[in-house]
């Protein structure tokens, strides 16, 4: 299989290397699936890059990305093969391992692979992890949030723009702040599926602030 990896810590262009790997062959409960969209994360980039200060590799090889999506077309002992064939969202794919979504194939545990609808398309399927999850843990870790107010700051970016669509899914009234025109355009324009009206909008030159500490766009979604 054709896959992007690193055997050293650095900058993109001095050590992500694009080469032929075995592919590779699912485990006693892991599936493997056949990817169309590698979803990358800050975490992806940190990591090969040393941001924690060590530039020890965890493995002799890295594929590096979390999530993903593709269909199976593999499964190993325990796994019904019944999941052969079905369109899944991959999440945290090369926590604790080797080999991430950063590949033509990925090995993962059966529970990382969750059905991805029909009606979503695998590019979406490819945000859902990492961005997605912390959208929906940060809305609901402490219950429902109906008919509450909520703020999401940095609405344009992957996870604000899920949290958007959450909260308003999850019955919530939604601001949220943009820190740049082009990021306040995109908003202007509710996600499809949110369930958001345009609702008013409040804008300053924030951007002409000499202090430029905080955002004041605001959309109401």
């Amino acid at each position: 299989m054709r896959a992007v990896y690193y055997e050293r810590k650095g900058p993109a262009p001095r050590v992500l290397v694009l080469g032929e790997l075995p592919d590779p062959q699912p485990g006693p409960g892991e599936v493997r699936v056949k990817l169309h969209f590698s979803g990358i994360n800050p975490t992806d980039t940190k990591l090969r890059g040393g941001w924690d200060g060590s530039m020890e590799m965890p493995f002799p090889r890295v594929i590096p990305h979390q999530d993903g999506a593709g269909v199976i077309d593999a499964v190993g002992p325990g796994v019904p093969r019944s999941r052969i064939g079905e369109r899944v969202w991959i999440y945290e794919a090369q926590r604790g391992r080797a080999f991430g979504t950063a590949a033509g194939f990925v090995a993962i545990p059966s529970e990382n692979a969750v059905t991805l609808p029909e009606s979503a398309s695998f590019e979406t399927g490819a945000c859902l992890g990492i961005a997605g999850m912390t959208a929906h843990r940060c809305l609901f870790q402490d219950g429902g949030i109906q008919g509450q107010a909520v703020l999401v700051a940095g609405g344009a970016g992957a996870v604000g723009h899920a949290a958007i669509q959450l909260a308003k899914w999850g019955g919530a009234r939604v601001a949220t702040t943009v820190s740049r025109p082009s990021s306040t355009a995109r908003r202007r324009t509710p996600p499809q599926g949110s369930g958001s009206s345009r609702g008013g909008w409040a804008s300053t030159a924030w951007w002409k602030s000499p202090s430029r500490r905080t955002s004041s766009s605001t959309a109401r979604c």
